[in-house]
């Protein structure tokens, strides 16, 4: 240590100079590379993590309130099934082709020609009420039209 302080001590007061400037410049280097970047990037991996975990929190809790509805047994319409389906469609705006009952609690159904947007918006409303979609077709007809066939069931108790 004696060596480097009689050294420096056997420079100029510029070369001095120069020599802290230069110092300071290279802890101040050092520091940003060896402290400040690493803190500031692992904070930054954190953050993502952590919105990444609240993000995957926030859908099992979503899922748990989705299966809790879905424990909930959901009483169909009681009576005719096809009746009540027709009467569905033409709520939704659709018009059923057929709805030939399949037994007590099996309709199938056809939809010749309607938006595919409003098919789909009636099946989920049957499937609210309980019904079971147990075979489903759908094919385009024309630009932004499709046709349906499907077999809908009252769940088995």
């Amino acid at each position: 240590m004696s060596q480097i302080l009689s050294w420096y001590q056997g420079r100029s007061s510029r070369e001095q100079r120069l020599i802290l400037a230069m110092l300071a410049i290279a802890l101040s280097i050092f520091l940003w590379l060896a402290i400040w970047r690493p803190v500031s990037s692992a904070l930054d991996d954190a953050r993502e993590r952590h919105e990444a975990a609240v993000e995957r929190h926030a859908r099992a809790l979503a899922a748990v309130e989705g299966l809790k509805g879905a424990a909930r047994p959901v009483a169909t319409p009681a009576g005719d099934m096809s009746a009540y389906v027709g009467e569905a469609a033409a709520n939704a705006g659709l018009t059923l082709g057929s709805a030939t009952p399949q037994g007590r609690d099996r309709v199938a159904v056809t939809i010749p020609n309607g938006d595919p947007r409003v098919i789909i918006g009636w099946l989920r409303v049957l499937e609210q009420q309980g019904f079971v979609v147990q075979d489903l077709r759908m094919t385009p007809v024309a630009q932004g039209t499709a046709s349906l066939s499907a077999v809908l069931a009252r769940p088995r108790r």
